[in-house]
């Protein structure tokens, strides 16, 4: 489920960054759940357009320096401990 979609400041620019959490109802253990935040690269043009079912459209540049990566690892890390980080 996602909870909130935000554009970070970042070198710049401004990274795109979805916020959520995911709840596992039967694991091994029982239930479980994670937040997460997805990182799907640089704003190119926010919400430009929108796609077939009415959802707006980022357009976003991939984030392919591993050190930059690092960075805004540590960046959300900071900012919204205990998620899982995925920058794509």
């Amino acid at each position: 489920m996602v909870e909130k979609e935000v554009r970070i400041p970042f070198r710049g620019r401004d990274l795109l960054v979805v916020f959520g959490y995911a709840i596992i109802d039967k694991s091994c253990c029982g239930g479980s759940g994670c937040r997460f935040a997805q990182v799907p690269g640089y704003v190119v043009k926010w919400k430009h357009a929108e796609d077939a079912s009415g959802a707006a459209v980022t357009e976003v540049e991939r984030i392919t320096d591993e050190s930059e990566r690092r960075e805004i690892h540590e960046l959300i890390d900071a900012a919204e401990p205990h998620c899982q980080i995925n920058i794509m």
